[in-house]
């Protein structure tokens, strides 16, 4: 199977305006993260590898779904950021960060792993969210962990299907204000509604 192109990372528009504005992706302590055997598993690796610190920031490889949108981006400030995939890796290489694309298990699948495999295992069950992380180790104590990058990896930025239309412009001016933003793809998705799909579902009936 080809490797997908792009990364989506779901996250708000307060977030997003820090992003575009200081050019830099930011990784943060995962032990608020909402799945609880998510953050037993990181807190296990760090300190089993006598860690000071262990950062993380999460991506999907999969196209929108409702998912994706009501549970990591949800309510009307909600957003979509739309990466190149081998440029942020790229962005990653260059100060050595550790990444890839989440395995999901089952309780009784007995495959061998080992303890470089704990930061990217999750329950068989969120196997849809078809992750991607990234995660900083180090032996110093720190709460986050900037990533610089160059607005070219943005191949577009996607706003809420909850965002009133009355908004959209605004909120596009706004982004398109930004320091070297100008010319940033930004859309509104149709995933709730969508003129095309009703007309061909209009035309079957």
């Amino acid at each position: 199977m080809a490797t997908p192109a792009l990364l989506h990372r779901y996250t708000d528009l307060a977030a997003l305006l820090d992003i575009l504005t200081h050019k830099r992706l930011v990784l943060l302590d995962p032990g608020h993260w909402s799945d609880k055997n998510d953050v037993h598993f990181m807190a296990s690796y760090k300190q089993k590898r006598q860690l000071q610190s262990l950062l993380a920031l999460c991506f999907t490889s999969k196209f929108e779904t409702y998912h994706h949108w009501s549970v990591f981006a949800p309510g009307s400030s909600g957003v979509c950021i739309r990466f190149r995939r081998l440029w942020l890796q790229e962005a990653f290489d260059a100060i050595g960060l550790r990444y890839g694309d989440v395995q999901y298990r089952e309780l009784h699948d007995d495959q061998a792993l080992t303890l470089q495999d704990v930061p990217f295992l999750k329950r068989f069950p969120y196997r849809d969210e078809k992750e991607f992380r990234v995660i900083f180790e180090s032996q110093v104590p720190l709460a986050v962990k900037a990533v610089p990058f160059e607005l070219g990896a943005i191949e577009r930025i996607v706003l809420s299907p909850w965002l009133p239309e009355a908004l959209v412009d605004t909120v596009k001016k706004t982004l398109h204000s930004i320091e070297g933003c100008q010319k940033l793809k930004v859309v509104r998705t149709t995933l709730l509604s969508n003129e095309s799909w009703r007309k061909k579902v209009d035309a079957l009936v």
